[in-house]
Order: C-alpha cells, then sequence, then structure tokens
C-alpha cells in the first residue's frame, strides 16, 4: 500500500496529491480527511471538491479539535490522508441518527462489514444537546455483531466549542450521526495501541451510586465531596475543569481507563462522558511528561517491530490541553516509521482483548501494512536519556504512595474487624474516643 498525507490549503494540494498516486484501481483508495474548520458549508465545499478530482475514491472525514501529521499537531488546518491499497476492498457508510446509537451501529455494520473485513474506521458525532455523547452503545453494537472485527477512531470534535460536530463519507455529511470504512482484505495487517500515561495514585475507592453516566457516590459520599477530600479545596472548587487533571481510573477488561467529570450536579454528583457502574473500584491518576516520554518510548519499540506501511492516531483532546506542548513527544517518534495522521477527538474507540472500549484521556493508534515487513534494527525512538531519571523518581513516587495506601487500608480494615469483634463479645457499646480520632468530621476513614 501507499500512504501520504497533505496539509491542505487549496484545490492544487489535491491536483499535486493526485500525481503522486499509482495508477489504476481508484476505488482502492481512502481519503480521510480531518478538517479543524467545523463548518457545514465548508466542509460540505471541501467533501465536493474531493469528490471531483477523486470521482471513484472513498471518503471518510470528521471535524476535529486539532490535527495531527507526521508527528506533529496543529489547530484549524485542513490534514488530507491518501491511503492507496492493493490488495484491500474498502466499503463506506454513514448513518443520520444518534437516539438510538445501538441501532446506528447494527445499521453501519450491516452496511459495510463482511467476512473478510480487518478493519473498521469509525468516526461519532461528538455533540448532542450541547453535551457530549456517550459512544458505547455505538462500539457494543458493532462487537455483538462482528466481535472480531478491530475497530479504530474517534468522536469528531470543534476546538472546543461544544456547539456541533461533523462527519462525512463521499456521499454524505451529518451532526447527528457517524460514517466508517471497512478495510476488506485477507493480506492486510493490523496492529493497535493504546497510551494512557496516566497512573492510579492513592487510595482505591468503590463507586457506591451510579445512575447513567452519573456517579453520585463514591465511597457513600457525594462525589464531588471526595475530589474535595483528597486533591483538596482549589481542586474541587475548580470542578469540572480540574478532573482532566485528575481523572478516575478503572480497570475494564485488560484495558484501564481513565475518564474526567464535564459537569457538577446541585447534589455534588458528576456527570461524566460515558458511565461508571456501582460496585467498581476506582482511583485518582496522575499524569507528567515523564511518563508521557515512557509510554512514547514503549509504544515506538511496539510498532517498529512490525513497521507499518500507515499510521493512523486518535487521540483525545484533553492530552493536548494537559500536556500542551509535550503532546507531540508522543506523536514524533511515530512518524520515524511511516507517515501518520490523526485527529484530536471528543473520545476514542478501541478494540480489547473481549469488547470494544469507548475511551477518554487517550491515545489509540492503529498500524496498516499489505505487507509482512521483517523487524528492523531496533531504531532510535528520539526519547533524551535524562527522561530515564525523572521515570524513575516518577515510578518511586507512585509506589511510595500506592504501599502508603495499601498499608493505611490494612491498618482501618483491621481496627474494624477488631471493634466489630468487641461488640459481638460484649453487647453494644460505644466506639472510644481514640478510637472516632480515625475519622475526621465528615466521616472518612484517615
Amino acid at each position: 500500500m501507499q500512504n501520504f498525507n497533505i496539509d491542505y490549503h487549496n484545490r492544487q494540494d489535491l491536483l499535486d496529491a493526485k500525481t503522486r498516486l499509482i495508477p489504476g484501481n481508484p476505488e482502492n483508495l481512502l481519503i480521510q480527511v480531518f478538517c479543524g474548520i467545523p463548518e457545514r458549508n465548508y466542509v460540505t465545499t471541501l467533501r465536493d471538491e474531493i469528490r471531483n478530482i477523486f470521482p471513484q475514491a472513498h471518503i471518510l472525514g470528521t471535524t476535529t479539535a486539532g490535527e495531527i501529521i507526521d508527528g506533529h499537531s496543529q489547530d484549524s488546518s485542513i490534514i488530507i490522508t491518501f491511503s492507496q491499497f492493493t490488495n484491500t476492498r474498502l466499503q463506506t457508510a454513514i448513518v443520520d441518527q444518534y437516539d438510538d446509537l445501538y441501532q446506528a451501529g447494527c445499521d453501519l455494520s450491516t452496511a459495510i462489514v463482511d467476512r473478510k473485513t480487518k478493519v473498521v474506521l469509525l468516526f461519532g458525532c461528538g455533540i448532542k444537546d450541547k453535551g457530549a455523547v456517550n459512544g458505547e452503545p455505538l462500539l457494543t453494537a458493532f462487537y455483538d455483531r462482528c466481535p472480531t472485527v478491530t475497530i479504530c477512531g474517534g468522536q469528531a470534535g470543534d476546538n472546543a466549542k461544544v456547539f456541533e460536530t461533523f462527519v462525512f463519507t463521499e456521499v454524505g455529511i451529518t451532526s447527528t450521526g457517524a460514517a466508517a470504512a471497512a478495510l476488506n482484505s485477507d493480506e492486510l495487517q493490523v496492529q493497535t495501541y493504546y497510551n494512557l500515561s496516566w497512573i492510579p495514585l492513592g487510595k482505591e475507592m468503590t463507586v457506591t451510586g451510579a445512575e447513567g453516566t452519573c456517579v453520585h457516590t463514591i465511597d457513600n459520599h457525594p462525589a464531588k465531596d471526595v475530589y474535595e477530600h483528597y486533591l483538596g479545596k482549589t481542586i474541587g472548587d475548580r470542578l469540572p475543569y480540574s478532573a482532566a487533571e485528575f481523572p478516575l481510573v478503572v480497570k475494564r477488561g485488560d484495558v484501564l481507563i481513565a475518564r474526567h467529570a464535564n459537569h457538577v450536579l446541585e447534589d455534588g454528583s458528576l456527570e461524566f462522558m460515558a458511565p461508571f457502574h456501582t460496585g467498581e473500584k476506582v482511583q485518582f491518576a496522575f499524569c507528567h511528561s515523564g511518563l508521557v516520554a515512557k509510554s512514547a518510548h514503549d509504544m515506538y519499540q511496539a510498532f517498529a517491530a512490525r513497521q507499518p506501511q500507515a499510521i493512523f492516531i486518535y487521540s483525545c483532546l484533553s492530552r493536548k490541553w494537559i500536556l500542551g506542548e509535550d503532546t507531540n513527544m508522543e506523536l514524533t517518534p511515530l512518524a520515524r516509521l511511516a507517515p501518520s495522521s490523526g485527529f484530536f477527538s471528543y473520545g476514542e474507540y478501541f478494540s480489547g482483548k473481549s469488547l470494544n472500549l469507548f475511551l477518554s484521556q487517550t491515545m489509540t493508534v492503529v498500524g496498516l501494512s499489505e505487507e509482512l515487513q521483517p523487524a528492523p534494527a531496533m531504531l532510535d525512538d528520539g526519547v533524551s536519556a535524562p527522561d530515564s531519571k525523572t521515570i524513575q523518581n516518577l515510578q518511586a513516587l507512585h509506589h511510595l504512595v500506592d504501599t502508603s495506601a495499601q498499608e493505611r487500608e490494612a491498618l482501618i480494615k483491621e481496627l474494624q474487624e477488631a471493634l466489630a469483634e468487641i461488640k459481638t463479645l460484649r453487647g453494644f457499646i460505644p466506639i472510644c474516643a481514640n478510637c472516632k480520632a480515625i475519622r475526621d468530621d465528615k466521616g472518612y476513614w484517615s
């Protein structure tokens, strides 16, 4: 396969790109469009211009909250990726409804998936009723109907305006639906990776009250109060914005998922983009540039071993906010391996070992190749040597905090068991003043 990217400015850029394509099989050309101008008229005009120059190509596009091209991020630009396949058949489809996302996923999968489908690139609209969309039902539908197909992609953005997003194919455009491209082939090699970089810190807590995407209580306390108790009043007062810096993490299958709150309700409940479930164990998480460097190194090594011919990246907008210039630290190494492109999204789609996952604060990556490449000699990933000491110090800090939290939890459990035993032996007795000291005035064990 052949894969290359352009930073689009005008029609001539498309004409120049056409001269770079291999003659023949125009129906095997997939054009992905990552559009940083979230305006319907602009998107429609751009798509029509591409169709005019590449009438037989398949198009899959989305508006964005930032664009990715060959190792660096941009804003309000138009990145277009040309992927010309030799032994892969393409099929695109679009649905124009978001009232029933599960049905939307069923309709899309029926339209494009067959027995040779290896991977589906899926873009969904990211805003509904001026709020973020929970993409889980869409992904669940794909898993229920085609569990062996790898799903990659994310939800459209609009430069953090939270007003309206668009996805499109060569035949349609929608602000209330989803679009997808199926890659059908026996020869296509697919490799996926997800990069979180956030590490759990502190006490493991239990979600004690959750309904849909709303978390009412954690450890039987209002969710907002839990943030304030463990992270301080400054963080609590800045919710939900501060939640992006200290998300809650939960393990689903073999994948650690981070989610941050989008809204604070009057009763202290927190609204998230996707649901937590009552009874799940959660922890706060933290990220640092040293952790990003370590994750970038690991990701680079994983892809270098397979030598992909094309790399597509779908990364959460919150990573861009929090990491700032360090965002390029995790993008640049991949560009050393193959042409890479993608966008910053309002939620990422990823296939785990046992289910399709709707993620946030995560960078998901897919590498594609129509030829099995020999493993090369290990290449320099561009991560500077001084970072190694920072990484070691952060790992030590994580170990210290985690171990301290575990020991404290064990001590509290022992005290609770001792009190229960005394209560059983002697009947009800008041808790002594010394024992009361292990609870604060809000009832938290400390």
